[in-house]
């Protein structure tokens, strides 16, 4: 009989309803410690009306523990302070941006309370690291922690810094600064885990960790390709909409690619479903043109009206779930070659990429004008999802490194259940 296991989760919000990359990602790695002992999982929430998702965790949490977000440092503490003061904290402190606004001590009592007891600890994303920093220095030589980055905030904050024009020479300055520091605080807390997972292989040789291991993102894929029910004429973005990267591409995709692609589709209109839309998108919505929906509890109805999915991004890390997830309903994919990246794609065999607005926006015409390479296409990107990024392959791979972790013989579900026949 194997000994009773407790992994500890710390996770940034609470990992459902899977309405986000991030969110179905750490859902799935929670599913999988789930199998190997008891997972008590802390996270923050932002909202009241979040703490509801705990009843559908109850399956595969030991026990919840969430904080407030309000428990952060965060920037409106910060704004109270003199400018003069702001700008000498943030000189002299080696902690990145985000390290310092990010902190909540309630979130750090909660972790010390529980870390004692835990075989794995397991904790998502870099803003995170934080609350386990200390503990790694005096933790039991029986305990095992994971870091888990499927979004490089390193090479997020290069590509912005690469990317987009910042004026003031001093906040140019600090930003500079701010990724040296992001840069040496992750290089150095990469050492503190046993293991650190990454989304690709291409992640893994860029944080040059020999304790990185490829977990990739997956999606579940239906029995089938969902029923085609556009016009031939729509065009499907999804993404969490509070995340600024993915609107940075949507508006680069609205102002410089959207407009080529209607000079020979006149009739083209854009879809975009995504969480936490901002205003400046919430307004683009026309009913016609550009349909923006919110909050939505499920995208399949979105999928089945798409004729083609779009990931027109320029600055990420990680690996694109959405791209999966058209893949698996059976919906073309146009992306660009920061979305696509880490993924075993082939351009005109899975999908079609376009790194400039000329390029995306023809791909995108000849898509909307080319059924049967669009059918080409869905069925070659399903197979690479069937073969390569199913959630259960993911989950299961998971389950196999915690054993291992912990030094003992992993037992398939399989083989559990013919043992207790």
């Amino acid at each position: 009989m194997m000994p009773d296991r407790t992994i500890l989760y710390i996770a940034p919000q609470i990992p459902y309803p899977l309405t986000a990359g991030m969110v179905i990602r750490q859902y799935h790695l929670l599913a999988s410690y789930a199998r190997v002992g008891r997972v008590r999982l802390v996270a923050f929430y932002r909202h009241q009306s979040e703490l509801e998702a705990v009843d559908a965790l109850k399956p595969l949490c030991a026990s919840c523990h969430l904080v407030p977000a309000d428990t952060m440092y965060g920037e409106a503490e910060r704004a109270n302070r003199p400018r003069w003061r702001r700008r000498v904290e943030e000189a002299v402190t080696l902690k990145p941006r985000g390290a310092q606004l990010e902190f909540s001590r309630e979130m750090q009592r909660v972790v010390s309370e529980i870390a004692p007891d835990a075989d794995i600890l397991h904790v998502a994303r870099l803003q995170m690291v934080p609350y386990i920093a200390a503990l790694t220095r005096k933790k039991s030589p029986a305990q095992r922690f994971v870091l888990d980055i499927d979004d490089i905030e390193t090479v997020r904050k290069r590509r912005m810094l690469q990317s987009f024009l910042i004026e003031s020479q001093q906040r140019r300055a600090l930003e500079y600064y701010d990724f040296c520091k992001l840069w040496l605080y992750q290089r150095r807390a990469l050492r503190w885990f046993d293991r650190v997972f990454v989304c690709s292989a291409r992640d893994r040789e860029y944080v040059g960790n020999g304790k990185a291991v490829v977990i990739p993102n997956g999606a579940t894929v239906p029995p089938a390709v969902l029923p085609d029910e556009s016009d031939g004429r729509t065009l499907l973005y999804v993404g969490t909409l509070s995340y600024w990267p993915n609107v940075d591409g949507l508006l680069y995709f609205l102002r410089q690619i959207f407009p080529l692609i209607r000079l020979e589709v006149p009739h083209a209109r854009l879809l975009i479903v995504g969480k936490d839309p901002p205003p400046d998108i919430a307004a683009l919505h026309d009913g016609k043109t550009v349909c923006v929906e919110g909050n939505v509890p499920s995208v399949e109805k979105y999928y089945r009206q798409a004729t083609v999915s779009i990931v027109p991004l320029r600055v990420g890390g990680g690996t694109r779930l959405k791209i999966l997830e058209a893949f698996a309903v059976g919906r073309p994919v146009i992306s660009t070659g920061v979305g696509s990246e880490g993924l075993d794609v082939v351009n005109g065999e899975h999908l079609l990429v376009g790194d400039d607005p000329v390029s995306f926006a023809r791909s995108c015409i000849t898509l909307l004008n080319d059924p049967s390479l669009r059918s080409s296409l869905v069925a070659r990107g399903r197979d690479l999802v069937e073969q390569r990024y199913t959630w259960e392959s993911v989950e299961g791979r998971v389950e196999r490194m915690a054993h291992d972790l912990l030094g003992e013989p992993h037992v398939s579900r399989m083989q559990a259940h013919e043992g207790n026949g």
